[in-house]
C-alpha cells in the first residue's frame, strides 16, 4: 500500500530474514586493477539509520537524531553541523546532496495531520510532508501537483530538484483512501510531471544526474517497485535481477550508470546491481557468507558503494565495489569503536559516507570516510593501521528495527494472510509503531513519584497485532513503571496509550526502556526512558497562579524544598528565572543549607506587568543531582481588576435573599476595556443573583460595580461564580461565589446561635430558647 512512500524510497538498506551465501559477482568496469584506498574516520554525530551524500567538497548532508527523539535534517561543512528544522512537525530528512553550490534537499513535516491518515514521510506520524530546498540559510517547500504530501529525492548540480508529489486524483490502486503520488522535478519555481511506465498510478525520481537523467520506480500503490530511467521525456524499464516485488534504483552518476537494489527469482532476497546502458543491469553479489546487499551510490569513476547482510540483518557491513571486487569498508580504516554498516555516498574523490555503530554505546553515529591521501583527511588520529580483517559486529535490535521499518510492511518476513492488489499479492501484516520514541523525565526526588508521560502504540500495518507483554527492562527498570490501556491485541490502525512514571532510587542519571514484545517485525519494539534522580525535592511540581490584575500582587502560592537524601544539602542560590521573571517574586526560610530529612518554604508571588500568559521558573541552585531544580511558575496578566477576588455570604435561610455585596471592576490598561457579558455560572446559579453599572466598555482607569445578593434553594453549601467576558487577558475573569443555606427555624435539639436561624416556635403553653443567649448553643424548650 502507498501508506509510506518514504520508507520504501528510503529502503536503500533493509534488513530481514532467510540464510544462504551467494558467491561474489565479478564485473569488469573497471580499466585497470588499483590498491585499495586506506581511510580516515570522522565521527559526524549521532545521526538516523541513513544519511544523504558527500559532494565533491567533503559537504555531508543527512538526518541527526535530536535529543528529544526526534529526526532532523542536516548539513556538515567544515566540521560545523547545521541542523536544518522542519515546517512546525516533528521530523525531517535530507537526501541524496548536497550540491557543489550547498544546496540540500529532503522532507520535512508540518503540524497538520494528512487527511487520508497516509504516513507519506514514514515517521509514523502520519502528518502533512512538504518537500523543500535548503541552500545560504534558508530553506524553502516546494510545491506538489495540488495533493498534500511531496518528498524532494534528489539534486544536481544544476539546481534541478527532483522527487514525488500527490496530485489531487485518489488511487484507484490502493485498497484505502489516498492520492496518486507522481515522479517529478522541480526548476526555477516550476513543477514539471514526468511520465509513469505505461499501466502504472504511482512513481518517484530518486536520484538525478548533471545531464538530467533521473532514475526512480515506477508501481501502483507501492506494491511493488519498477526501476526506471528518465530521459528525453521518455521512461524506460531497466529491468531486474529476477524478482519483481522490491526493485529500486538508488543513484545514477554522471556516466549513466546506475546502482540500486533487486529481488532476486523468488523474491526470498535482493542484491546490489549496477546498470549501464551497454550491458544493462549485473549483480554485484554480496559479502562473504552474506544474503542480502544494496548499493546506494557511485561516482564517476565506477566506485559504488552500500550496504550488505546476512541472512537475519543481525550483522551488516558497508561495502567498496570497485574493479569488480566488492570489499568490507571495516577492513580498510584504522582500529576504531566504530563499526560501518552500511555506506551510503561516495564523491569523486574517493570520500564515503555512511552510518555505523558505535560498539561501546550502541548508538548509530554518521561517518565520512577520507581516503589517506585526500586533503581532508588530515592524519590518523589513532595512528592504527588499517586492518586486514575486523570480526563482524552484531547491529543492535533497534537498528536492526529502523533498517526493517524502511520497507514499510516488512517485506521478506511475510505471513500466512495476504490482500490482493490488483494482481498482485502483498503481505497483510501487522507494524508496531511507537511514539514517541525517548522519553525524559525532569530531575525527581528519590522516592517521589513524577507525573506520568505518555506514549502511543499504534498499528500502522494491515493485519492484528498480538501483544505478547509490554514491561520495563534495561539498566535501573525499578525506577520507571507503566500502565497501559492496550490489551492483547490491536486491531490494524488501532492506537493505545502506555503512561510511564519515574521513581528514583538513587541520585544521578536513570535509565530504562519501555519494552513492547508482540508479534509484528522488529519486536521487542523500544522506548528509551531517562531521569535524574535528585536528593532535593520540590514540591509541587508547578504553580499557577490564574488571572492576576496587571500591577496586582497575587496572593502568594508555597513550594517546599525537601532533603530527601542522608546528607546536608548546599544551597546556593534561589531564584526567578526564565522568560517573565520580572513577573514573579519569592521569599524563602532556606538558608545555605538544608539538614538530611528536614525542609524549608519557598513562597512566590505574581504581579503582571502585561496582560497574557506571563511564565516563569522558581530555580533552586543546589549540591544535588539535577541541579538546577526547577518548578514551573505561570500566570495570566490582565487588565480586568476584580476586587475581592471572591465573595462568600455565609448562612442564609432558605427562600431568604441576602444582602447585597459588591465587586469592583476596574479597567487597569491604557485603552478601553471592553465588556460582552457579566453572568453568574457554575454548579448552583440559581442560588445567585447580579446586577450591574458596567455597560459595554469601560475607559481606562474608571471601575463599575457589580452587586451579588444569595438566595439559597436548599441546605448546605452552595457555590457558584461571578463571570465577566472581555478583551483584558485571561477572559472570562471569575470571583468565587459560596453560602450556606439553612431551614427558616432550628428544630428542637438543633444549633442555634448568630447568624442561625431562630429556634422553632414551642406548642403552648411552652416557650422554646437558645440555651446560649450570647453565642452558640442547643434549641431547648421549657
Amino acid at each position: 500500500m502507498k501508506k509510506n512512500l518514504s520508507a520504501y524510497i528510503t529502503a536503500i538498506t533493509l534488513i530481514s530474514s532467510l540464510a544462504a551465501s551467494i558467491q561474489l559477482a565479478a564485473q569488469e568496469l573497471q580499466p585497470q586493477k588499483k590498491e585499495l584506498p586506506r581511510y580516515t574516520i570522522i565521527d559526524l554525530g549521532p545521526a538516523a539509520d541513513w544519511v544523504g551524500g558527500v559532494n565533491n567538497k567533503g559537504s555531508v548532508d543527512g538526518t541527526a537524531i535530536l535529543l528529544d527523539g526526534t529526526q532532523h535534517a542536516f548539513l556538515w561543512r567544515k566540521g560545523a553541523k547545521t541542523v536544518l528544522g522542519t515546517f512546525g512537525g516533528p521530523n525531517s530528512a535530507a537526501f541524496k546532496g548536497p550540491t557543489e553550490k550547498g544546496q540540500v534537499v529532503g522532507k520535512a513535516e508540518t503540524p497538520t495531520p494528512d487527511p487520508f491518515g497516509e504516513d507519506f514521510c514514514g515517521f509514523g506520524t502520519q502528518l502533512i510532508c512538504v518537500p523543500f530546498v535548503w541552500q545560504n540559510g534558508a530553506k524553502a517547500p516546494l510545491r506538489t501537483l495540488g495533493g498534500n504530501n511531496g518528498i524532494a529525492f534528489g539534486v544536481n548540480n544544476r539546481g534541478q530538484v527532483a522527487g514525488s508529489a500527490e496530485n489531487t486524483t485518489q488511487d484507484p490502486t490502493c485498497p484505502i483512501p489516498s492520492l496518486e503520488a507522481k515522479a517529478v522535478i522541480w526548476e526555477k519555481d516550476e513543477i514539471q510531471e514526468l511520465p509513469t511506465f505505461p499501466g502504472d498510478t504511482d512513481s518517484a525520481v530518486i536520484s538525478i544526474n548533471d545531464d538530467s537523467q533521473a532514475v526512480g520506480i515506477s508501481t501502483n500503490c507501492f506494491a511493488t517497485l519498477r526501476n526506471v530511467l528518465w530521459q528525453h521525456g521518455t521512461v524506460i524499464d531497466l529491468g531486474n535481477l529476477g524478482g519483481t516485488v522490491t526493485n529500486e534504483p538508488n543513484n545514477i552518476n554522471n556516466q549513466g550508470q546506475v546502482v540500486g537494489f533487486s529481488d532476486l527469482p523468488g523474491d526470498a532476497s535482493f542484491h546490489a546491481f549496477l546498470w549501464t546502458e551497454d550491458k544493462g543491469m549485473q549483480d554485484l553479489g554480496t559479502l562473504p557468507g552474506d544474503v542480502f546487499s544494496g548499493g546506494d551510490g557511485n561516482n564517476d569513476k565506477g566506485q559504488v558503494v552500500g550496504f550488505s547482510c546476512n541472512a537475519d540483518f543481525s550483522i551488516c557491513r558497508a561495502f567498496l565495489w570497485q574493479n569488480g571486487t566488492m570489499t568490507d569498508l571495516n577492513t580498510l580504516i584504522p582500529a576504531s569503536p566504530l563499526s560501518l554498516f552500511e555506506a551510503f555516498g561516495i564523491n569523486s574523490r574517493g570520500e564515503i559516507t555512511g552510518v555505523a555503530i558505535d560498539q561501546t554505546t550502541d548508538e548509530t553515529r554518521a561517518f565520512l570516510a577520507v581516503p589517506e591521501n585526500s586533503e581532508t583527511a588530515g592524519s590518523d588520529p589513532s595512528g592504527a593501521a588499517a586492518e586486514t580483517s575486523r570480526p563482524n559486529v552484531v547491529l543492535p535490535e533497534n537498528v536492526r528495527k529502523m533498517l526493517r521499518q524502511r520497507l514499510g510492511f516488512g517485506h521478506f518476513m511475510r505471513s500466512p494472510q495476504q490482500v490482493t492488489l490488483g494482481k498482485t499479492a502483498v503481505t497483510s501484516a501487522p507494524t508496531a509503531t511507537l511514539s514517541p520514541t525517548s522519553l525524559t523525565f525532569s530531575a525527581q526526588g528519590i522516592g517521589t513519584t513524577s507525573p506520568a508521560k505518555s506514549v502511543t502504540l499504534k498499528n500502522t500495518g494491515t493485519a492484528s497485532l498480538t501483544i505478547t507483554s509490554i514491561a520495563i527492562t534495561g539498566t535501573n527498570a525499578g525506577d520507571f513503571a507503566q500502565t497501559h490501556t492496550c490489551g492483547s491485541s490491536l486491531a490494524a490502525g488501532a492506537s493505545c496509550t502506555i503512561s510511564v512514571t519515574f521513581k528514583p532510587t538513587a541520585s544521578g542519571t536513570r535509565s530504562a526502556a519501555l519494552s513492547v514484545t508482540d508479534n509484528a517485525a522488529g519486536s521487542p519494539q523500544k522506548v528509551t526512558l531517562s531521569g535524574i534522580g535528585t536528593t532535593a525535592k520540590l514540591s509541587p511540581t508547578s504553580l499557577n497562579f490564574g488571572t492576576v490584575a496587571i500591577g496586582t500582587t497575587s496572593a502568594a502560592k508555597t513550594a517546599t524544598l525537601t532533603n530527601v537524601g542522608t546528607t546536608s544539602l548546599s544551597i546556593n542560590g534561589v531564584a526567578i528565572t526564565g522568560t517573565n521573571a520580572g513577573d514573579f517574586a519569592q521569599t524563602h526560610t532556606c538558608g545555605s543549607s538544608l539538614a538530611a530529612g528536614a525542609s524549608c518554604t519557598i513562597s512566590v508571588t505574581f504581579k503582571p506587568t502585561a496582560s497574557g500568559t506571563r511564565s516563569a521558573a522558581l530555580s533552586v541552585t543546589d549540591n544535588a543531582a539535577g541541579s538546577p531544580q526547577k518548578v514551573p511558575v505561570s500566570g495570566i496578566g490582565t487588565t480586568a481588576k476584580l476586587s475581592p477576588t471572591s465573595l462568600s455570604f455565609g448562612t442564609v435561610a432558605i427562600g431568604t435573599t441576602s444582602p447585597a455585596k459588591t465587586v469592583t471592576l476596574t479597567n487597569v490598561g491604557t485603552t478601553s476595556l471592553s465588556i460582552t457579558g457579566i453572568a453568574i455560572t457554575g454548579t448552583n446559579t440559581g442560588d445567585f443573583a447580579q446586577t450591574h453599572t458596567c455597560g459595554t466598555s469601560l475607559a481606562a482607569g474608571a471601575s463599575c460595580s457589580i452587586n451579588v445578593t444569595f438566595k439559597p434553594t436548599a441546605s448546605g453549601t452552595r457555590t457558584a461564580t461571578l463571570s465577566i467576558s472581555d478583551n483584558g487577558g485571561g477572559s472570562p475573569q471569575s470571583v468565587p461565589l459560596s453560602g450556606t443555606g439553612v431551614g427558616s427555624c432550628t428544630p428542637f435539639g438543633g444549633r442555634c446561635g448568630p447568624g442561625l436561624p431562630r429556634c422553632c416556635p414551642a406548642p403552648f403553653p411552652h416557650h422554646s430558647f437558645c440555651s446560649n443567649p450570647t453565642g452558640f448553643g442547643t434549641c431547648l424548650m421549657n
